[in-house]
């Protein structure tokens, strides 16, 4: 079970591994609507002490804990919300609804087909169906470009189906 993985890309500057998830791997939809149950999803377990790494589902998690583990368990909330969009320049992508934040702002995901778009910057207006626009203001928190804070410009109409 324990197999390395050419995924993982050398060192960053600060010592950290770089890792690009290959498109094909990259889990697009809900288990479910893959035809798989929750606890089918894929797991790589690395073990730091053994530098080993695993390939496993989440099925086989109980067979990789020690008393006194520690897991972490991510319960952000994400919505099953992607909207088309366009750049000024006429770039089509996805806005990704993540997380409602206070003062009417989101946390917000820019995908271009099955990839995250990287050409996010503050101050960026993207145009969305219906004479709604996203103004894209800060990388959110430690995200590296993936996610950002964003505020929807919504028709009236529009608002409460969100």
């Amino acid at each position: 079970m324990t197999a390395s993985t050419p995924a993982l890309a050398g060192t960053t500057e600060r010592g950290r591994l770089r890792f690009e998830l290959p498109a094909e791997l990259e889990a697009a939809t809900p288990a479910e609507a893959r035809g798989l149950s929750r606890d089918a999803v894929r797991m790589l377990v690395a073990r730091k002490g053994e530098g080993a790494i695993a390939h496993a589902t989440f099925a086989d998690l109980p067979a990789f804990l020690a008393a006194g583990d520690l897991v972490v368990v991510n319960t952000s909330g994400t919505l099953a919300a992607a909207i088309d969009a366009t750049t000024d320049t006429g770039e089509q992508l996805t806005v990704h609804l993540s997380t409602s934040l206070p003062a009417d702002l989101w946390v917000v995901e820019l995908r271009q087909g099955a990839r995250p778009y990287t050409g996010g910057r503050p101050g960026t207006v993207l145009t969305l169906p219906g004479r709604a626009t996203v103004d894209v203001l800060a990388p959110y928190a430690r995200s590296r470009g993936r996610l950002w804070v964003a505020a929807l410009h919504l028709p009236d109409d529009a608002e409460a189906n969100v």
